[in-house]
C-alpha cells in the first residue's frame, strides 16, 4: 500500500478510534490526526503567524502536545481539542517573535 493510501485509511477514522490510538499509545494515532486534521491545523497557525515553516513547527509541537495530554485527558470535542493546542502554540511562538 503506497504512503497516499494508507494516509487516506487513517484519515476515514472516527475521533473515538484516533482517541482509542493514543490510549494504546500506538504512533499511528500522529499519522491519523494529521490525515483528518492536518490541513485544519496547519490554517490555524497559518493565520497566527503568517509563515509556513513556523506553522509547521507548531503543526508538530500540537501533535507531541497531543500525544503527551492523551492520556490522561479523554477529549469529547477531538477536533476543538486540537485547535485549542494549535491556538496556544501558535499564540506563545507569535509572542516570543514580537516581543
Amino acid at each position: 500500500m503506497n504512503d497516499q493510501n494508507r494516509n487516506s485509511n487513517l484519515g476515514a477514522l472516527s475521533d473515538e478510534e484516533i482517541i482509542a490510538l493514543y490510549w494504546k499509545r500506538e504512533e499511528k494515532a500522529i499519522s491519523a490526526t494529521d490525515a483528518k486534521y492536518g490541513h485544519y491545523l496547519y490554517v490555524i497557525a497559518y493565520n497566527i503567524l503568517r509563515n509556513e515553516q513556523d506553522s509547521e513547527e507548531c503543526l508538530n509541537d500540537t501533535y507531541l502536545g497531543t500525544w503527551n495530554a492523551i492520556p490522561p485527558q479523554r477529549p469529547t470535542a477531538f477536533q476543538v481539542f486540537l485547535s485549542k493546542i494549535t491556538r496556544n502554540i501558535s499564540l506563545g511562538k507569535f509572542r516570543k517573535q514580537t516581543a
